[in-house]
């Protein structure tokens, strides 16, 4: 490698100008090695302790006084049984405080996901974060063959790309929904083919209590553990959306209850859109937030007391003329900073996310994106959803918005590693050598470190303009649809004991056979 400052033979000590990654072509794309980040930079806290008590307070009076549906049977008997005021007819459920307060207590301040491969293990909690693909679009596109409904082909190619970058730690559930598997089948194609192809932690749909226990007997298979193994060995994760407002529905519900049972976390996520499903004034539609949080917290200790479980906001306006969520504006930050206080407070995990309204792979997907990304880490959230592919508000993932958004990751990755300053990095003898005047090109250091000594870009392109032009022209998002295709081709899928991939594959033809399961 030629860096710039470097003499070459024959140069007569001209300097010669640093190569990009861009002239690099046959090379492997440059990435940061595997590992979980930390963020020991001091948080952002946007309110007091008293403002945020004071929402607490207001979350409460509304689980005492307007209450929660639960339209599950056996969530209302949990209730029930824990002394919650209980209408069987309207299914509504009133909570004291005291029961809150109960269920807080056995909450746990992390949880640790394990997976086949030791290595790619991830602690949710404390100053740990963790990034997830997409999940849930039904439709995907690329710049070559444009905007399309989900198949089990794209599915699986981006649970490799998940597996291929290192900075995204987990799978998304479905990067994209494989439309092209009946529904009945669809968790078990898209669970085989997630484990098969990827040994990071995997996810779990609540969509029934079959398909969850479908999922999980995978799951376990894949890591060699029983069924009864799993539930003292936090395998996955699972997302629980809130009907907002102040509603949880039957699968939601069961979600909570057989995720806790089985030891798994689950990430209660109120679907907050302020001026449409909460109050139009941000303070008003944390605490209904808040409430509904609460609410699927305590559900879920009712079921297993020390049941891992993560705090999540998901909690912005909306657009006023169209009624689109406002993702990624100053107000979704504010909130995603917020409830990451009020997590703290609870001594619990937080999960947030990456998201944009944009439809194209634009400067509005950046922007919104990491507008939301940097709110949610210097905020000191945990982990972060939807950190790669998300577009069109979750209707699309995009290929080339998962390569952009794996660009900002390791940017900011690179960002939460400190500066280090001591007698070594202050280089005062080697600012006397080189004096006034000099430069430091040619300086031992720079010679010794000029590789590794800042972060290496594999999207961004640093060439001059007539540079630019010889090589195509292309802009950011042309380099990505190129990049992805090249990750896909360096894609290795990772090693499986032939005993348990013969198990999986047993299990995926039985339960195909039976029939699969349906929704509920």
């Amino acid at each position: 490698m030629e860096v710039a400052g470097e003499a070459t033979p024959g140069s007569g000590g001209r300097l010669r100008p640093r190569r990009t990654g861009a002239h690099r072509r046959d090379a492997r794309i440059p990435q940061l090695p595997w590992k979980q980040p930390c963020n020991r930079y001091p948080i952002v806290e946007l309110l007091s302790a008293d403002e945020v008590e004071a929402i607490h307070r207001a979350s409460l009076q509304v689980l005492e006084r307007v209450g929660i549906n639960i339209h599950h049977p056996e969530g209302l008997e949990l209730f029930r049984r824990a002394g919650a005021v209980v209408d069987a007819e309207s299914r509504r459920v009133r909570i004291g405080r005291d029961i809150v307060e109960a269920a807080l207590a056995t909450v746990p301040a992390s949880v640790t996901l394990g997976t086949r491969n030791p290595e790619r293990s991830i602690v949710v909690g404390g100053d740990h974060l963790c990034f997830t693909t997409v999940l849930g679009p039904p439709y995907c596109s690329d710049l070559a063959r444009g905007r399309r409904p989900g198949a089990l082909a794209d599915y699986c190619d981006f649970v490799r790309l998940a597996q291929y970058f290192n900075v995204v730690h987990l799978n998304g559930g479905s990067p994209v929904e494989p439309q092209d598997v009946a529904i009945p089948v669809r968790h078990l194609e898209a669970a085989h083919a997630m484990l098969v192809l990827s040994d990071k932690v995997p996810y779990v749909f609540c969509h029934s209590r079959q398909r969850i226990h479908d999922v999980l007997e995978m799951i376990a298979i894949a890591r060699g553990l029983t069924l009864d193994e799993l539930r003292d060995a936090p395998s996955t994760y699972s997302i629980i959306n809130v009907n907002s407002p102040l509603q949880y529905d039957f699968p939601m519900a069961g979600g909570i209850i057989e995720m806790a049972r089985f030891g798994q976390p689950t990430l209660i996520t109120p679907f907050t859109l302020a001026g449409a499903s909460a109050p139009v004034r941000m303070g008003g539609a944390l605490a209904v937030q808040n409430a509904e949080a609460l609410c699927g917290i305590v559900l879920s200790q009712l079921a297993r007391p020390g049941a891992p479980v993560v705090y999540g906001s998901a909690a912005t306006g909306v657009d006023m003329r169209s009624g689109a969520p406002d993702y990624g504006s100053p107000d979704f930050a504010k909130a995603i900073q917020v409830s990451a206080q009020l997590a703290r407070r609870y001594r619990m995990p937080s999960r947030m996310s990456v998201m944009t309204s944009s439809t194209a792979p634009d400067v509005q997907a950046a922007l919104q994106s990491q507008m939301c990304l940097f709110a949610a880490v210097s905020g000191g959230g945990n982990l972060i959803m939807h950190a790669a592919g998300w577009l069109e508000g979750g209707l699309c993932a995009s290929f080339e918005k998962f390569v952009i958004d794996v660009e900002m990751l390791q940017n900011l990755v690179s960002y939460l590693d400190p500066l280090r300053i001591d007698e070594e990095t202050l280089s005062l003898d080697e600012i006397a050598e080189v004096g006034p005047g000099g430069h430091f090109f040619a300086a031992p250091s720079t010679m010794a470190t000029y590789e590794t000594a800042f972060y290496q870009s594999f999207l961004y392109d640093l060439r001059n303009y007539g540079s630019w032009v010889e090589a195509g022209s292309r802009d950011a998002t042309r380099r990505a649809h190129d990049l992805y295709q090249k990750a896909l081709r360096e894609y290795e899928p990772p090693p499986m004991e032939t005993d348990a991939r013969a198990r999986l594959d047993e299990f995926l033809a039985r339960r195909k056979a039976e029939g699969g399961a349906p929704l509920e």
